[in-house]
């Protein structure tokens, strides 16, 4: 394939994803849908024609690492901690928590019962599709109320978190034979949370003095070695992203400690603001292309294998069949429209494509991977405009007070 065709396909694939953000809006419908939608007929379009174009094998899993790192780093820095918000991160982190548990074990027996699996491995294999996809749910709840929004966004990025490090902590344990489960867990969340906390210290610094027009790209990428490094050493990187974009959104909770006052330069909130739309325009740039070729890479055969849509039909049922009694406990008995707010998506994909070598059981269709992701998101999308056609408002985080002015304050 020659130059002009292949920047001509790029270009067209930004240009098309732009209007796909548009009309979801529009519709109250994920763009991720329409851009899996438009790479399966884009291999549809080529095995008609009888092209065969393969991208290179690992381009997938690194275009949805980047993701996953873009796409947390930018839902943290639009979240501010102010006084009055402990009991909304406890309820966020708990519903997050005891959702990636809750519909891990549910969807292990399952795994179990159809697959006649062994624990362990039906376990790491429930995983992927027990967490909710961040890159698929917080650009849905965009169309929600504020207080709906910032569950949506801290719920969704607890959920990759919490499954990243169950996921990492289950694979060191499977290899080892079953041991050293809980000390991979908790020890990997300290180291993480260290690293986190010293990298948001850095970042705070470079952000207000470094010089140059070139200089958010390096503290990205930057981020990204770090990312790397501790996934080689079988940490949950991404809560080092979660803590970093906290930090950086949240300076004044430095201002109590003497000395760390003084890394915020007088124009750090400026910088701030550039860094956050850069990443927001690489999020949308890597999450386009990650959709494009996932859809693109499926084999449209599998897709019409009735097992693989029963395996789907089955999982979707479950993940948002717990959801409603969780929601009930976490959300003050106000579960919608956040129920729907559950779709599977990049995470997923990521944690999937990272399974141990020959774990997968033979009878897994392998279809059901790309149909899970479409499904969940098409509940989602149907499930929001319901409620919004019904003139249901967002309720979650009404049931708590917003916070009370003043200076804003480290949560408890």
């Amino acid at each position: 394939m020659d130059t002009p065709t292949v920047m001509i396909g790029i270009s067209a694939a930004v240009l098309l994803s732009y209007w796909f953000n548009h009309l979801g809006r529009v519709w109250r419908f994920p763009s991720v849908v329409f851009l899996l939608l438009a790479g399966l007929l884009l291999r549809a379009a080529t095995d008609a024609a009888g092209l065969s174009v393969q991208p290179p094998g690992a381009l997938l899993s690194v275009l949805g690492t980047l993701g996953l790192i873009l796409i947390v780093l930018e839902g943290a820095l639009d979240l501010d901690l102010v006084a009055g918000r402990r009991g909304f991160l406890q309820r966020t982190f708990g519903a997050a928590a005891l959702g990636v548990l809750g519909g891990t074990a549910a969807l292990a027996a399952l795994m179990k019962l159809l697959f006649a699996m062994p624990w362990p491995s039906a376990v790491l294999l429930a995983i992927p599709f027990g967490v909710i996809s961040s890159a698929a749910a917080i650009p849905a709840a965009e169309t929600l109320p504020r207080q709906a929004r910032e569950f949506v966004i801290y719920e969704s990025s607890w959920s990759d978190i919490v499954g990243v490090m169950i996921f990492n902590a289950a694979t060191v344990a499977l290899a080892a034979g079953g041991g050293g489960f809980t000390l991979n867990l908790f020890g990997g969340a300290a180291a993480v949370l260290l690293i986190g906390g010293l990298l948001g210290l850095g970042m705070i610094w470079l952000v207000g003095n470094l010089e140059g027009h070139v200089k958010f790209l390096p503290l990205i990428f930057g981020l990204v070695l770090v990312y790397a490094a501790a996934e080689v050493m079988n940490l949950s990187p991404l809560l080092i992203v979660l803590v970093l974009g906290l930090m950086l959104n949240n300076p004044h909770l430095l201002r109590r400690i003497r000395g760390l006052a003084r890394l915020q330069s007088a124009h750090y909130e400026a910088e701030l603001h550039r860094l956050k739309h850069l990443t927001a325009e690489a999020t949308f740039l890597v999450r386009t292309f990650f959709f494009l070729l996932l859809g693109y890479s499926t084999d449209l055969a599998t897709l019409a294998d009735l097992r693989a849509w029963g395996f789907a039909l089955l999982i979707v049922a479950l993940v948002f069949g717990l959801r409603w009694p969780l929601l009930w406990l976490f959300n003050a008995r106000r579960p919608r429209p956040l129920l729907w707010a559950a779709p599977r998506g990049l995470i997923t994909v990521v944690l999937f494509y990272s399974l141990p070598a020959g774990m997968l059981p033979a009878a897994l269709p392998h279809g059901a991977l790309i149909l899970v992701v479409l499904l969940s998101c098409v509940v989602m999308a149907l499930g929001l405009r319901s409620d919004a056609a019904a003139g249901a408002e967002g309720t979650a985080g009404t049931d708590h007070e917003p916070p009370p002015p003043g200076p804003p304050a480290t949560p408890a």
